[in-house]
C-alpha cells in the first residue's frame, strides 16, 4: 500500500508545531527475529492521561517492525487514531461513529496515505479481529488449534466469516506464566507474526511486573485498575490459561455470528492533516467486553 508517512509526518513532533510530544525507540528480538520498537506520545491535552498505567506503558501509540523507520509510522499512526478517539469522546460524538454501540478505539485505524481509502484496509481487519475475538469467547464462533511456525507456541484460529484471518497464538514463558497475542491479516502467515509480536510484548510486561511484585500475580492491582492491565495479568496465570483452554475446546452452541455492520467510513478531525482516520466496526455480542471483568479474553 503507497505510503506518504515521510511527508505526511514531517512536521508531526511538538518541536515542529505536531501532535507528538516524542517519540521511543528500542531493538529487541520477536521469537529470534530482530523487531525495532517504538512508542509514541501525544502533547498534554489530546490524548487520555496514561500515568496510572502499572503494567503497560502509557504510550498513547505503539509500534513494531523489522524496519526502524516503519516501526516509527505505526507508532504515530495509532498515536493519531487515539487522538481522534479522545478528542470525540472529549466532545460528546457518541452518533455517527459507531460509539454508541461500541465506546472504544475498536475497528479505528490511521494511514498517512494518498487516498483516505487507504485507511480503511486496516480497520476492516481490526473490526474483523475484534469481531472474532469477542463472539468467539462469547460462544458464538468456533475456534480450532492450527500449526504454528515456532517451537514451544500453540496457535489457534477462528472461524467466521469476517474478512482476513484471525489467530491466536500463545506459549509459556521461562518465568512459568502463559503470554498470548491475538491478531488478523489478510493471511495466516502474516496474521501469526503479527501476533507473535503482541504476544511477546505480553511476555515481558508480565515478567517484568512479576519481577517488581516478588513473583506474584494475583491481587497485585487495585480493582479499579483498567481492565486490559488486569485481563492481562489474570490470564497469564494457571487459573486464566486453564479458563482459556475451556473455551478453546468448547463446542460452539447455535448458529455461527454473521458479521453485522454498525459503521464503515472516515473520521475527520484536525488529525487528517497528518493520516486519514477510518473505522469499520460490525455488532459486538454483548457490552461485556467494555466491563470490568477480568476473566474476560480480550487483551
Amino acid at each position: 500500500m503507497f505510503s506518504l508517512a515521510a511527508y505526511r509526518y514531517r512536521n508531526v513532533l511538538a518541536s515542529a508545531g505536531g501532535p507528538i510530544e516524542r517519540l521511543e525507540f528500542i531493538e529487541t528480538e520477536v521469537l529470534g527475529e530482530r523487531r525495532f520498537l517504538a512508542n509514541a506520545y501525544l502533547k498534554e491535552g489530546l490524548g487520555p492521561n496514561q500515568a496510572g498505567r502499572q503494567l503497560y506503558s502509557g504510550a498513547n501509540g505503539s509500534g513494531a517492525s523489522t524496519s526502524p523507520m516503519v516501526a516509527r509510522f505505526m507508532a504515530i499512526s495509532e498515536a493519531m487514531e487515539r487522538w481522534a478517539h479522545w478528542q470525540l469522546q472529549a466532545d460528546g460524538a457518541q452518533g455517527g461513529y459507531g460509539f454508541e454501540v461500541d465506546s472504544s478505539t475498536n475497528g479505528m485505524s490511521a494511514f498517512p496515505g494518498l487516498w483516505r481509502r487507504q485507511a480503511r484496509g486496516g480497520a476492516l481487519l481490526e473490526a474483523a479481529e475484534r469481531f472474532n475475538i469477542l463472539h468467539w469467547w462469547e460462544g458464538h464462533l468456533r475456534a480450532t488449534e492450527s500449526p504454528s511456525y515456532w517451537p514451544d507456541v500453540s496457535a489457534a484460529t477462528i472461524h467466521s466469516r469476517a474478512p482476513g484471518v484471525t489467530v491466536i497464538l500463545f506459549r509459556r514463558t521461562k518465568a512459568g506464566f502463559v503470554s498470548y497475542g491475538h491478531a488478523a491479516a489478510a493471511d495466516y502467515v502474516t496474521a501469526c507474526r503479527k501476533a507473535a509480536g503482541e504476544m511477546e510484548r505480553h511476555a515481558s510486561v508480565v515478567e517484568i511486573f512479576a519481577r517488581n511484585h516478588g513473583g506474584q500475580l494475583h491481587g497485585q492491582l487495585p480493582s479499579d485498575a483498567h481492565p486490559i492491565e488486569r485481563r492481562s495479568l489474570f490470564f497469564a496465570t494457571d487459573q486464566g490459561h486453564e479458563l482459556f483452554l475451556q473455551r478453546l475446546h468448547a463446542i460452539p452452541t447455535g448458529k455461527a455470528a454473521e458479521p453485522r455492520l454498525v459503521f464503515d467510513g472516515l473520521i475527520p478531525g484536525p488529525w487528517s492533516r497528518y493520516a486519514d482516520v477510518w473505522r469499520v466496526l460490525y455488532v459486538p455480542p454483548s457490552r461485556r467486553f467494555l466491563g470490568m471483568e477480568e476473566d474476560y479474553f480480550f487483551l
